[in-house]
Parts: structure tokens; C-alpha cells; sequence
């Protein structure tokens, strides 16, 4: 595929729109734990029924990546965002573990289709001495639901019956996003009619990459981040009831403001400070957070842990993908970037489950102190990363 000459051409502004409408489909279930309870749905279910959707995405993650190209990806994306409004209606009426866990895992589905087919045209657009700049202004895109969607439906919950009818709403946004895959879909096909064939991956290239030690690492540090972000995220609301306060929309705003900031106006830092330097502060800031939180009784306190949160993701997740981005050989660069939203959406469900775990284990404090146990392992595990790479030469490290 050609590669664009400039980062903000219309194909990238339309991929970030279109990650932004898919992920208000995934943040809109922030409160799916309170609206299981509230219809009748087992304590020992709710945290996997939370995670389900992220174990459908995985499964098609490990299987089907090396069949997506930049060439039919439109056409999956296509599907992903029909297969989203036909789920959005059907929480409306779930009310058994077995509907729900259906609609669920078809919902992991879309959600495959559209991520992995957004990455996939995005890693073969963007210009790789930009790459850092690219995947921090993507993840805007990806995390910005993660501060207005609860938010939103904060304002709206006292008008609807149910949080059902949120779920629903959420999805009807993916109306606008079929147009714009309409689009990028007819651009890509005259590019296509010019492009060099793209190199073909098995599934067994694929986890032979993924098994080098550089790769698996990055996967890994990926993974241990978001168990920890998705853990809070789905616990919060009942966080910030059981300190006596009804609302955690702002809480995630104030986030989500300091990240969009650094990653916003961050302009080239990604792409020439050290990667490794910046995963490590991100993980140092969100432990303090995550012990700051522990010990919160006050509302200002949430809101400064809070913002030390912010603060360290507005570092991570471009760093992470910037620097696979930039350890991977050519022909893996679409597959391993593929590869870290399998570690994300792996992170989405095992978050979920370990959150509820340790929550009904020790409580919200436990919770929290447990996180900031998982940021210390994530620290430990950058030392490992360094060694690796210097190992295998990588070109992040002769940089």
C-alpha cells in the first residue's frame, strides 16, 4: 500500500473518527456491573460477563490477523459497525447470563473487526520517521470515550428506564462511522489499483514474531498496564460510592484531560525521546496514583490521584506502540501493532475479573494497592525490555 507523504492526510483523520465511535461502544459499559445487578445477574458472573466481549476479540486477534489487509480491511470494518447497531438493541431485553453473554461475544466480534481494521490501514499510511507522533494522536482518538462517554451518560442516566437504553444509544453512532468507511473504502480501492502486492503472513510467522523476547516484552508491559487501567475503570462508580460520593464521570475527565494534553502537544517527543524512559514514567506516576486513591477519603484527593493518572498514561500507550512500531521488521510492523490490541483487549478482560476478585477479596483499598503492585512489576519489566533489546540489536536501541 502507498504510503502517505504527510501524517494528516484524510485516510488517518477518518481511521482516529472512526476508533473514537467504536471505543464509545466498549466505555459506554463502565457501568455494565451495577446494570447486572440491578437485573438480577449472579455476583460470580458479572466480572466475566464484563470481560466476555474482550475474549471474542481476542480469540479473532490470534486467528484472523494475517488475513487482514490494508486492502479488504474496509470491508471488515464495514461488517464490524453493522454487527454493532444489531447489538445495541438487544440490551434492551438480556436479562440471563445466556443473552447477555451472546450478545457479549458478538459484540468482542465488532469490536475486532473495526480495531484491527483501523490499525491495519493506519500502520500502512503513516510515514515511520512519524509513527510516534501517529500512535499518540491515535490513542487520543482511542482513550478520549474513556472520559466522555461516562460523563455523558451521566447526564442522561436520570432520563432513560435503564442503562440498556445507553448500550443502545451508544451504538447508533456507528451510523456516521459506516460513511466514513464507505469512503476510505473507495480511496483505498484506487490505491490499490497502483500498490505493490502486500507481503503474506502465516499464522505460524506470526507467533514465531511474537515469541522473540523484544516483541513478547512489549506485549506483556502492554498487557499489565491496561489489567490495571481496566480494573479501576470498571470498578470506579462503586469506588466512589463506597467514599460517599454518587459520580465518577469527572474523575475520568480530569484524566483523560492531562493525557489528551501531553499527547496533543507533545508533537515529536514520542518519536525522539527515549520509549523506554517514558513506559517507565508512566508506570511510576499511575502507581502513585493507584496508592494515592487507597488512601483517598476526600473528593479532592480522587481528582489529584486522578490526574497523576493522567499525567503517566499521557506517556504510555504512545511509547508502547511506537516503540514496537519501531522494533518490528518491516513485513511484522501491521501484524505486531495488531498484536498490542490483542494485549489490550486482553487486558480488558482480564482487568474486569481481577478487579472483581480483588475487590470482593479486600475491598476497594486492596484494589488499589493491588494495581500499584501490578505498576511495580510493570517498572521491573522494563529493565527486562532493555536487556532484551540490546540482545537482539534492535533499532530502537541504536537510536
Amino acid at each position: 500500500m502507498t504510503r502517505a507523504k504527510t501524517l494528516f492526510n484524510f485516510d488517518f483523520i477518518a481511521v482516529c473518527l472512526l476508533i473514537f465511535l467504536g471505543y464509545c461502544n466498549i466505555t459506554v459499559f463502565y457501568n455494565l456491573y451495577q446494570h447486572l445487578e440491578r437485573i438480577g445477574i449472579a455476583q460470580e458472573w458479572r466480572g466475566f460477563l464484563i470481560g466476555s466481549s474482550s475474549l471474542a476479540t481476542i480469540t479473532f486477534f490470534l486467528f484472523a490477523s494475517p488475513y487482514l489487509t490494508a486492502r479488504n480491511a474496509p470491508k471488515w470494518a464495514c461488517v464490524g459497525a453493522l454487527l454493532l447497531l444489531a447489538c445495541g438493541p438487544v440490551y434492551l431485553v438480556a436479562d440471563n447470563a445466556g443473552v447477555i453473554l451472546a450478545v457479549r461475544l458478538a459484540n468482542g466480534t465488532a469490536v475486532y473487526l473495526i480495531t484491527a481494521a483501523c490499525m491495519t490501514i493506519m500502520v500502512s499510511h503513516i510515514p515511520p520517521e512519524r509513527s510516534g507522533q501517529a500512535f499518540s494522536l491515535y490513542s487520543v482518538a482511542l482513550l478520549l470515550p474513556y472520559s466522555i462517554v461516562p460523563a455523558v451518560c451521566g447526564l442522561v442516566a436520570p432520563l432513560t428506564p435503564s442503562a440498556a437504553y445507553e448500550y443502545e444509544g451508544a451504538s447508533l453512532l456507528l451510523l456516521p462511522g459506516l460513511l466514513l468507511i464507505l469512503i476510505i473504502a473507495r480511496r483505498q480501492r484506487r490505491e490499490a489499483a497502483v500498490a505493490k502486492p502486500e507481503p503474506r503472513v502465516s499464522l505460524a510467522d506470526m507467533y514465531r514474531n511474537a515469541a522473540q523476547p523484544p516483541i513478547a516484552l512489549v506485549l506483556l508491559l502492554n498487557l499489565v498496564y491496561v489489567i490495571a487501567f481496566s480494573s479501576l475503570f470498571f470498578m470506579a462508580k462503586g469506588l466512589f460510592q463506597s467514599r460517599g460520593f454518587a459520580d465518577v464521570g469527572y474523575y475520568f475527565t480530569i484524566q483523560m484531560c492531562c493525557m489528551i494534553f501531553i499527547r496533543a502537544f507533545g508533537k515529536h517527543l514520542f518519536d525522539h525521546a527515549s520509549k523506554v524512559t517514558l513506559i517507565r514514567l508512566t508506570f511510576l506516576l499511575s502507581g502513585a496514583s493507584f496508592i494515592l486513591a487507597a488512601h483517598s477519603t476526600e473528593l479532592w484527593q480522587l481528582y489529584a490521584s486522578s490526574f497523576a493518572m493522567g499525567i503517566g498514561m499521557g506517556f504510555g500507550s504512545p511509547a508502547m506502540y511506537a516503540y514496537m512500531f519501531a522494533i518490528s521488521p518491516p513485513r511484522f510492523k501491521v501484524i505486531n501493532s495488531n498484536l498490542m490490541m490483542v494485549s489490550l483487549q486482553a487486558g480488558n478482560f482480564l482487568g474486569p475479573v481481577f478487579g472483581a476478585w480483588a475487590m470482593h477479596l479486600s475491598g476497594y483499598d486492596g484494589l488499589m494497592l493491588a494495581d500499584a503492585g501490578i505498576c511495580v512489576l510493570g517498572i521491573a519489566m522494563t529493565y527486562a525490555l532493555t536487556r532484551a533489546c540490546a540482545a537482539a540489536n534492535c533499532e530502537e536501541v541504536r537510536a
